[in-house]
């Protein structure tokens, strides 16, 4: 019986460590489709990964489609953009008021004409349905208190990693 217990036991932990590595997966696939989609300035695809309630508190699908060819345009006016877009490897996944949720570290680079200017953000990822498809929101555009007013449901143990100040490594001539 002793054995048949333990047996049961370490089935269940394997199994939960296949979920998790499956979820794991799941949110970096999404995480990077969602990167590709803002690097080709391919809205309809990147807007399906943001959280609606982000969407809605930047005034909707189309002011936040308005906002980003704007800030697209200007990169180009100033000869600058999206060099690489790198996602990391998802943390811990926290069961929270029924959603998955976790951080997720980012890192991006932008190519301009004055050099290279190096992020290190966190995403927040979320699902609301088990984790088949994750929102995310990035913490360098909308910061921790701000996230945590417009997202009241996310875990007091989601821990978002301080924001840290993007380095510019200047062109050399």
């Amino acid at each position: 019986m002793k054995n048949k217990l333990l047996l049961i036991i370490v089935l269940l932990l394997l199994i939960n460590k296949a979920y998790n590595q499956n979820l794991q997966t799941t949110i970096k696939v999404q995480a990077v489709n969602m990167a590709n989609a803002l690097i080709q300035n391919d809205f309809p695809n990147f807007v399906k990964y943001m959280d609606p309630k982000i969407i809605a508190y930047v005034g909707g699908k189309e002011k936040l489609k308005a906002t980003m060819d704007t800030a697209a345009l200007k990169m180009k006016m100033f000869g600058a953009s999206f060099k690489k877009i790198l996602i990391g490897n998802p943390g811990e996944i926290i069961s929270y008021k029924n959603q998955l949720q976790c951080v997720v570290p980012e890192s991006t680079e932008i190519e301009s004409v004055l050099g290279s200017l190096a992020a290190q953000t966190s995403l927040i990822a979320i699902s609301i349905d088990k984790g088949k498809n994750w929102y995310f929101t990035d913490t360098n555009i909308y910061k921790a208190d701000k996230i945590k007013s417009l997202m009241p449901d996310l875990s007091p143990k989601l821990v978002i990693p301080p924001q840290q100040k993007p380095v510019l490594t200047p062109k050399k001539n």
